[in-house]
């Protein structure tokens, strides 16, 4: 059995009524945008500090004051940032990954809800917009002109840009902060072993999930032969 179709026996066992079907789609669609603007501002902090670094670097700044916080050390600042992008990064992460899975159901469920095939020209306008979906859902037709088989290729080493650069980034932050911290005390190591590890953290995971999808994949592949 498919992920989909998991969903889908889900949707008819748990949502038997039309009302909470409606109740649930509603609830999702919130979630949905809470997700998309919690990701908004997630990639800002991304962006904030991947700025940051280079500022502080060149810039001799005496204090940094975060609220009530307030950092004299100019060198801590540079330390804590690899710290703060690789824990965002990470965040970023496991949002985008529930949105795929919201996604996911919210199409199944308005497919189950109007009665319409879920691959649909209706259930597709349902959808909330997603840059991943429009580009898959240009290039998922049996046949590509010449233009669709350039931009297509073009978005292959362009998806594999976006989701290692950050990581690149995160070796470049890290390889910075040991020589600018030099650590010796403990705080130091931990500020420096820090971001490792969670980084670490982040790639295991990513292959866990892809690991995990690729066996569904195949599990359901087989049950069809």
């Amino acid at each position: 059995m498919s992920k989909d179709e998991k969903i889908q026996s889900l949707i008819k066992e748990e949502l038997k009524s039309e009302s909470s079907r409606e109740k649930y789609l509603n609830i999702l669609d919130h979630r949905i945008d809470d997700n998309r603007k919690s990701m908004g501002k997630h990639f800002l902090v991304l962006l904030l500090t991947a700025l940051a670094f280079p500022l502080l670097m060149e810039t001799k700044i005496s204090e940094i004051s975060i609220g009530p916080l307030k950092i004299i050390d100019s060198k801590i600042a540079l330390s804590l940032i690899p710290t703060v992008f690789t824990f965002v990064y990470y965040k970023y992460l496991m949002i985008w990954f529930d949105l795929v899975e919201q996604k996911r159901t919210f199409k199944l469920l308005t497919a189950e809800l109007f009665g319409i095939d879920v691959k649909s020209f209706l259930n597709d306008r349902l959808k909330p917009f997603s840059i991943t979906d429009s580009i898959d859902k240009h290039h998922s037709q049996r046949k590509l002109d010449s233009i669709g088989c350039i931009t297509y290729f073009f978005w292959i080493p362009t998806g594999f840009i976006l989701i290692l650069f950050p990581f690149a980034f995160e070796f470049y932050l890290i390889k910075k902060v040991f020589e600018i911290l030099n650590p010796k005390s403990i705080f130091e190591w931990l500020l420096f072993i820090a971001p490792i590890l969670i980084g670490l953290f982040t790639i295991l995971m990513l292959i866990q999930v892809i690991r995990n999808d690729l066996k569904k994949d195949k599990a359901s592949t087989q049950q069809r032969v």
